[in-house]
């Protein structure tokens, strides 16, 4: 779904970290919506792709931190991400400031960032705090393919910011719960036809 031309099984296999085996189990359950051609997979309905993952996937999970600053939230991303690559936590924007990036349309009223470890925020000013009352929401996910998926893809990357893949941005994006949310997905989601040439 993310792949801006067809992958090979064995490519896929690598790509997400699982076996051969399980990338054609996977195939043949999705039945029409992949294609095997003699460069690869590709798929065929990106749009009943993505709505079959999103009822299939539980999310990223892990643990969550809530936090709280009255900076502008791309500024408070921007600080805490820069904290996060200081202690080497490897972050990855998601959320609203991601979804911004990748389709304007959503003014940012919460940031997420993806990190492999835990850390402090409270020295470059924010206050912890729950997390439906948080600005921005650092997560340690357990979803083992967060980190290996950026890569993959016809979406942009940007030199100032690394961003989660474009699907985990719109899942965080569908399932906030800022009234514009579901509006904002949607914007999101027609990246993933505009941008197809498969």
């Amino acid at each position: 779904m993310l792949a801006d031309m067809p992958m090979h099984q064995s490519q896929t296999a690598e790509s997400v970290g699982v076996s051969q085996q399980m990338v054609s189990r996977v195939c043949m359950d999705l039945g029409y919506l992949i294609a095997r051609t003699v460069d690869g997979l590709k798929t065929q309905e990106p749009a009943k792709l993505l709505e079959r993952w999103v009822t299939n996937y539980p999310g990223a999970g892990g643990q969550q931190f809530g936090w709280y600053s009255l900076d502008p939230v791309v500024q408070q991303t921007q600080q805490a991400v820069g904290e996060a690559q200081l202690l080497g936590a490897r972050p990855l924007i998601s959320g609203d400031v991601a979804a911004d990036r990748l389709m304007p349309w959503k003014l940012p009223t919460r940031s997420k960032i993806y990190v492999d470890s835990p850390f402090d925020l409270v020295d470059c000013g924010f206050v912890p705090v729950p997390l439906e009352e948080a600005t921005l929401i650092t997560c340690i996910p357990e979803d083992p393919t967060v980190w290996r998926l950026i890569s993959i893809g016809a979406f942009t990357i940007y030199e100032d910011m690394d961003l989660a893949d474009a699907a985990l941005v719109y899942w965080d994006v569908l399932n906030s719960n800022d009234v514009d949310s579901q509006e904002a997905a949607e914007h999101l989601a027609s990246l993933f036809t505009a941008t197809r040439s498969l």
